[in-house]
């Protein structure tokens, strides 16, 4: 029940920390003034943009970019992106990887439960021994595919 929900979680963590990193990427400014002034009801508003007719003043100058700043800026932010990309495609490739083991991991038990009642169902020893060398290399596997579960599963 816990590993259902673990597999639950990591993605919504993943999204939602996609998602802050797209949020406070793009709340960047870029050069400009702050205003304040005083509005009709008597607050105080701070502004980039003053509406006409209103005696604002300016507080805060902010440094201008260049077009390198803005360009490394870019940069920057494309390669968060693309490291974050990369990481899902490797998450997604491990999700599959799993799949796909649990499927083999179910098909040996198949495997190994039709061997078991062939062994019981045998008639003599020679067909009973053949079955259980059977079963016993199915067990093999079957401790195999798990263990390899199990490393998939756990957290880097």
């Amino acid at each position: 029940m816990a590993a259902h929900k673990l597999r639950v979680l990591i993605p919504a963590m993943s999204l939602i920390m996609v998602m802050a990193a797209w949020i406070s990427i793009s709340g960047e400014v870029y050069g400009g003034t702050l205003y304040q002034y005083i509005d009709k009801d008597g607050s105080s508003v701070i502004t980039d943009n003053p509406p006409e007719g209103v005696q604002a003043e300016p507080i805060m100058k902010l440094p201008e970019t260049t077009e390198e700043q803005k360009v490394e800026t870019e940069k920057e932010d494309n390669a968060i992106m693309q490291k974050n990309q990369e990481a899902d495609e490797k998450r997604l490739g491990k999700d599959e990887k799993i799949k796909t083991v649990r499927e083999e991991l179910e098909r040996a038990k198949n495997d190994a439960d039709i061997y078991r009642s062939n062994m019981n169902q045998s008639a003599n020893y020679s067909q009973r021994h053949h079955w259980r060398t059977m079963l016993d290399e199915q067990q093999k596997v079957i401790e195999e595919k798990q263990k390899l579960i199990d490393e998939l599963e756990a957290r880097p």
